[in-house]
């Protein structure tokens, strides 16, 4: 079963800097890290607004896996360790969420 880490960011102070760090920095920075470690591909989407009012979240990316157990092994090795830490080094809103997803079957 593929899953997905989801890493959640908060709506930053700055949304125009958060991005340019995020394009310029996060993704050269973290991408690799992450696919030598069994990621298979990266989306980002942007939230664009909630029925709720201001939402709660800025930014979501999606960090897809073949499975869970190459999704923890991932996480906890030293190139994930140094991702997750970079991603929270940008996310100047507040510490990032981050949620393993995968098929309800």
């Amino acid at each position: 079963m593929s899953v997905q880490l989801l890493v959640i960011y908060p709506p930053p102070r700055d949304a125009g800097a958060f991005e340019r760090a995020y394009n310029e920095q996060h993704l050269p920075y973290a991408g690799p890290r992450l696919m030598a470690e069994g990621a298979t591909g990266v989306t980002t989407r942007r939230v664009l607004g909630s029925p709720g009012g201001a939402p709660a979240f800025h930014w979501i990316s999606f960090i897809d896996f073949p499975s869970a157990d190459v999704a923890k092994k991932c996480a906890k090795s030293s190139g994930g360790q140094e991702a997750l830490q970079h991603a929270a080094s940008i996310s100047s809103g507040g510490q990032p969420q981050y949620l393993l997803i995968g098929d309800s079957k």
